[in-house]
Parts: structure tokens; sequence; C-alpha cells
């Protein structure tokens, strides 16, 4: 609980702001700057993030226009004081504003509005999201896909979110980054009607692009592959959550296109059995609309083998490319579902042009998967259900 109350800025003072900066610039030329957060959304421990403007040189006032109906959580001044939270701080282009958040230990999301008003005129409204409480704050019970944490120094553990056109604001995807190999361990997504509806079809041209870091935790561009241009070394730029999967809205496509999803892998392979695979995945989300399909996509690296990209990064390539899928019964969570509700399979490739069997002859368990990876997945099984669930290899289950 927050020492303060939330505090709104009087409407005559913000007013008076308005005028004040108004009359100093001209609004018919158009804004010379831009304004932006560090990140949007932020879990529940952060404690800091930044106000980022960009472009002529000018000062601007920051201010925090409501933050909730309780405490005042959001400050431009620690709350390591006494003092009342500070809701309004001038500041220049170019130098990065820092904010200060208390941890949210309640079971509600929450947003704070800042308004930034430059002094040529310019405005623009910024909306701070920090999740609810959770003893696992980069995961969330509702996740279905998510795998247990393993830890390593050179792991980056992120979610990216986004807005549907059906559906509102909802996670897109979450990533295990290997920031010494560039590619990622696991994408782990959800896959339902709503994320591909309505379906936009490919972007032409491909927003092939590097992590903006939108969101926390950053992820260095110098850790990430450059795959603007693909790589340059013979690999194609494979996507690990299809393109496909996310036709909702040009900005929720768009951030498949991100290095982080992104691994090296072999021509035929990826446009052959690894394609149908994806298909197929897709035809069971239309099978049955009202259960959600959790999906890991993943890497195996059990050769050493690298390329060099094209602004001559070491790129570790996967032997193998694997993906692991899970969905309930009749709408319900996978945590209330119980053993014979449950469906779960695995499938195991190698990342070359040797994969011309049929789909089933790849199916394999969980099980065996998390066996050869060291991973463990879907983190929200039912205790008494997840051996059984993770031994299952039904290719007819899944339409196969």
């Amino acid at each position: 609980m927050s020492l303060f109350k939330n505090f709104h800025l009087p409407a005559w003072v913000f007013a008076g702001i308005l005028f004040l900066f108004a009359g100093c610039g001209d609004s018919d030329s158009g804004p010379s700057v831009s304004v932006r957060l560090d990140a949007e959304t932020v879990n529940c421990n952060a404690t800091t993030n930044r106000i980022i403007a960009t472009g002529e040189a000018m000062t601007f006032l920051a201010t925090i226009l409501s933050q909730g109906d309780g405490d005042a959580w959001c400050s431009f001044s620690s709350f390591d004081t006494s003092a009342e939270p500070q809701l309004s701080k001038e500041g220049h282009v170019s130098i990065p504003m820092k904010l200060y958040l208390l941890r949210n230990q309640t079971d509600e999301a929450r947003e704070a509005l800042i308004r930034v008003v430059f002094a040529n005129g310019f405005s623009a409204d910024l909306v701070l999201r920090q999740g609810a409480f959770s003893p696992h704050p980069d995961y969330d019970r509702q996740w279905g896909e998510q795998p247990f944490f393993r830890e390593d120094d050179a792991y980056i553990y992120k979610t990216y979110y986004t807005t549907l056109t059906r559906g509102g604001y909802v996670r897109n995807y979450s990533v295990c980054f290997d920031t010494g190999k560039r590619v990622s361990h696991w994408v782990a997504y959800p896959l339902t009607i709503n994320y591909v509806t309505p379906n936009l079809g490919r972007p032409n041209p491909e927003p092939w692009a590097y992590d903006p870091n939108k969101y926390l935790p950053a992820i260095p561009e110098s850790a990430q592959a450059y795959i603007l241009q693909g790589y340059g070394s013979g690999a194609v730029r494979g996507h690990q959550l299809p393109s496909a999967d996310r036709y909702s809205t040009k900005e929720t496509n768009a951030m498949t296109y991100y290095a982080v999803n992104i691994m090296p892998q072999n021509y035929d392979f990826n446009g052959g059995v690894w394609l149908e695979l994806e298909n197929k995945v897709r035809d069971n989300m239309t099978r049955n609309p009202s259960d959600t399909i959790f999906v890991v996509t993943g890497t195996y690296f059990g050769t050493g083998k690298t390329l060099t990209d094209r602004t001559g990064k070491t790129v570790s390539v996967p032997s193998n490319c694997w993906k692991v899928l899970l969905r309930g019964s009749s709408g319900k969570a996978v945590w209330d579902c119980s053993a014979d509700e449950l469906h779960g399979i695995g499938f195991w490739f190698a990342n070359d042009a040797s994969n011309t069997a049929s789909l089933r002859s790849y199916a394999t368990t969980i099980a065996d998967i998390e066996q050869r990876t060291g991973f463990t997945f879907f983190r929200n099984l039912p205790a008494d259900a997840a051996d059984a669930v993770k031994a299952q290899n039904s290719p007819s289950d899944w339409n196969l």
C-alpha cells in the first residue's frame, strides 16, 4: 500500500499550461518532435520507466493526469522519501525523463495517463500499463503455454503484447531469447480465432525488424541477428510463431517479424513439412474454435553450427526444430480439465532437407521433447494430469 493518495492536476491549472505552451510554437508547421515511453507495459515488479522525446531541441512539460482511483503509484520523484509524489515535471528533448513506480501488489492491472506538451504546442498522451501482482511476473496463470524458467545468464525472458481487432489488449507471445546464440530457444503463444480475425493476409512488404524494445526487458540490438535482408549465409528466415497465426492487425503481425522470433532454417524444410505442420495447427484451431491451442515452438543446438550474418555477427544454427501442442476441451481452462479432457503432442525435426515423410512420422510426446531440450513445458497443467498428457502421442487427436 502506498503512503500517498492518487492526485489529479486541477483542470484550470492544466488549461493554463496548454495555453502557455501553445503560444510558443507554430502549430501549422506540424510536430517536429516525437515522444514515447521506454516501455508501454511493465510487470508488477517494475519500479522505473522513462519518457523518451526526440527531435528538435526544446522543452516540454510532462504531467501525470490520472493513475486510477486508489493510491498514487507513478511519480516523477522517488517514493523513497516522505514527500508527496511529483505529478508534473519539465524536461528537454533528447534527455530521457525518469518515472518512478511502486510495485503492484494488487490483483488488478493498472494504467497511468501521461500528457506531454512541447514548447511548440505539440502534445501527446502516453498510457503506461502495469501488470497485476504475480509470483512469476513475466508469466500469468491464464497463460497455459508457459514453460518453466530455466536460469542462464544468456537468457532473456520477455513477453510481447498487442491489441486485437476482436479480443482487446492481450499477450502476443513470449520468448526465451539466448543473447549468445542470437536465437530464441523457444517462443510460446496461444492460438485462437481472435488472433487471425479478420484475416488480413501476408504483409507486403514483409516488415523484418529488430525488436524495438517497446516492452521490457530490453534486448540489445547487438544481441539480435541481422535479418532485415536475410542472413546472407544460405539459411532462410524461419518464424517460430508463424506470421499467418497473427493476421488480426498489421501491428500484431509485424511483431512476428522481430529478430527474436526468427531462426535460421533450411530452405526445403521451411517451405515443406514445417509449413505443413503450421497449417495443420491452424486447421485444428478452426475445428475446435471454443478451445485455445497452446503452442511452444523451439530450437535445439546439437552440432555447434553457426553462420555469419550480413553485419558480421555470429548466429547459431539449430540442428533441430520442434513444436509442442496442448489444448483442453469445451472451452475449459487447461488447469480445470481432467487428464482425459486434455490433448498434448510434440513434433521433432532435423533442420535439413531430409524431412520427406508424413507429419505422423515426426510426432512424439511432450515428455520426449522435454528430455531432449532440458525445458519443462506447460507449467499450468494440473499435477495429477501432467504425466499422462505429456505421454500422449496420438496424431489422430490432431486430425493427422
